[in-house]
């Protein structure tokens, strides 16, 4: 197992950027909310944990035809169980942009991965101004 990203180990630059990014557009977030990456965010922040397979990594045709570097995965469940082959427990596939982290050598087809993640909702809703993170990201 590989931890290709690690939020908690060290962002400071990212997350103090983000921050005052949320300062700027939305003053009452931290009226009611820990600063992004702080230990209090840490403790009071709920984790969505998804599991998939690598089913693509490379370039393909967007739908502007343009030539995008991206990784396609394979959703499966809590235990890694899906049909790989097929359309795994009923969830498409996703492409998420092949930068940053998404770059390290371990992340090839076949490969099954692990992504924590959470999103922040400076407006208390899920909308447009919503911010996903991942903080954790495994690869086996």
């Amino acid at each position: 197992m590989t931890v290709i990203f690690n939020l908690k180990e060290g962002c400071p630059e990212w997350a103090t950027d983000l921050n005052q990014e949320l300062e700027s557009d939305f003053p009452d977030y931290h009226k009611q909310n820990p600063k992004v990456a702080s230990q209090d965010w840490w403790h009071q922040t709920e984790f969505d944990t998804s599991n998939g397979c690598i089913m693509h990594v490379g370039q393909v045709i967007d739908e502007d035809g343009d030539l995008i570097d991206v990784v396609e995965i394979q959703p499966l469940d809590e235990n890694f169980d899906g049909e790989i082959q097929g359309n795994g427990n009923g969830q498409p596939l996703y492409q998420l942009d092949r930068e940053d982290f998404w770059l390290d050598e371990s992340v090839t087809v076949g490969k099954l991965i692990q992504t924590k993640s959470t999103t922040i909702c400076p407006t208390g809703e899920l909308d447009e101004h919503s911010i996903y993170l991942e903080t954790l990201v495994k690869v086996w």
